[in-house]
């Protein structure tokens, strides 16, 4: 595992993905029970499509060097990281999506929550996120990022976005972008100007 580096799923009806066992040392043993053991050490993109019945990808935050995510079209997932099962392996440490560079969400109806808490995401340049009607808050505060830019397709969703605290809502500006072929598709972008907050 901790050789792989592009993860791809499409088109299939499984409700978790389990990349199985890991080998460390003599023994093998599951990632969410050896949490402190890196695992997925060369995993640096994933893209997961038309996975109509995954609820979670929780295992995910064991991926320590992942860059690019996309998951699209999974009409029951309902959190990136699961909350209830990160919990399961104690007080690993773990600091998920470190040195992700892009998240790219599209067609999640369900999806709640990509991290229950903000994280800092200091290589994070890009979010898109496109039909998550149910996506209400953002792993963010006024410490995420820098420069990070948010893309969506509707204005009411990034309207009714609950940020973390005021400093971040006041960080946060909407400008509105052709940034389609279509000239009758107005995608939004909202730059978070972290480092302007309190200066």
């Amino acid at each position: 595992m901790n050789k792989l580096r592009y993860f791809g799923i499409r088109n299939c009806t499984i409700p978790e993905i389990k990349m199985g066992s890991i080998c460390n040392k003599s023994k093998t043993v599951s990632p969410l029970h050896n949490p402190k053991e890196p695992c997925f050490l060369s995993l640096s993109s994933v893209n997961i499509s038309d996975c109509r019945c995954l609820r979670e990808l929780t295992l995910l935050m064991f991926a320590s060097n992942l860059k690019k995510l996309y998951v699209g079209k999974a009409n029951q997932l309902e959190d990136i990281i699961n909350k209830e099962k990160s919990c399961e392996v104690g007080d690993s440490g773990v600091v998920p999506f470190a040195k992700l560079v892009s998240l790219w969400l599209e067609s999640l109806p369900k999806l709640k929550n990509i991290y229950w808490n903000p994280l800092r995401f200091p290589c994070l340049k890009k979010i898109f996120v496109e039909d998550c009607p149910n996506l209400k808050r953002l792993p963010l505060d006024s410490q995420s990022g820098n420069g990070l830019v948010i893309n969506c397709s509707e204005k009411s969703w990034i309207e009714g976005v609950e940020w973390e605290d005021e400093a971040t809502k006041l960080a946060s500006y909407l400008h509105e972008n052709c940034v389609s072929t279509d000239r009758s598709h107005k995608a939004y972008q909202v730059y978070l100007l972290i480092q302007l907050v309190g200066s």
